[in-house]
């Protein structure tokens, strides 16, 4: 499945049991998708853990371009870079989904705004993008298998994000 959105089917050709899937399947990769943002601010690993599968690609600014990865590798690399922020909003909005069998592909707004508030200068950083998921279903329900941050702007102090960055 190519990290793009396919045609939806139309629903009114589906069976009854085949929509209902459908939606229950919608509204699971929304709620992961909020999960993963609210994870990220609230500090919560565990919930955040449960985003991904074991093992996940990512191209995130935090990864240093496109890498394979342990779900876990990826929540020491986040966590250490948000519990440095006294603190974030991550809002991951308006998703579009499109699922094909056990497989979908999500976008979502990204509009993240990181505080600090000992910083010189402005205490705060905001990025503007999206985030594009390839998702899977899997025995313990749908997860994130590969994930990629693209940013369209970025404005404030982008000296306290950059010292958050790795390579």
């Amino acid at each position: 499945m190519r990290a793009e959105l396919m045609e939806v089917p139309v629903m009114s050709d589906r069976s009854i049991e085949e929509r209902l899937r459908a939606l229950e399947d919608r509204a699971e990769i929304a709620d992961l998708l909020g999960r993963y943002a609210f994870a990220i601010d609230r500090l919560r690993w565990d919930d955040f853990l449960s985003c991904f599968a074991e093992e996940v690609e990512v191209n995130l600014i935090r990864t240093g371009g496109w890498r394979t990865m342990k779900s876990s590798e990826l929540a020491r690399v986040v966590e250490k870079v948000f519990t440095s922020y006294t603190a974030t909003q991550h809002i991951s909005a308006n998703p579009q989904i499109a699922i094909e069998g056990d497989r979908a592909v999500a976008w979502s707004t990204l509009n993240a705004t990181h505080y600090l508030r000992d910083a010189t200068g402005d205490p705060w950083h905001q990025q503007v993008g999206y985030y594009e998921y390839t998702l899977a279903r899997l025995g313990a329900g749908w997860r994130i298998v590969r994930m990629q941050q693209i940013v369209h702007w970025q404005r404030g102090n982008q000296q306290i994000y950059d010292r958050t960055v790795t390579s």
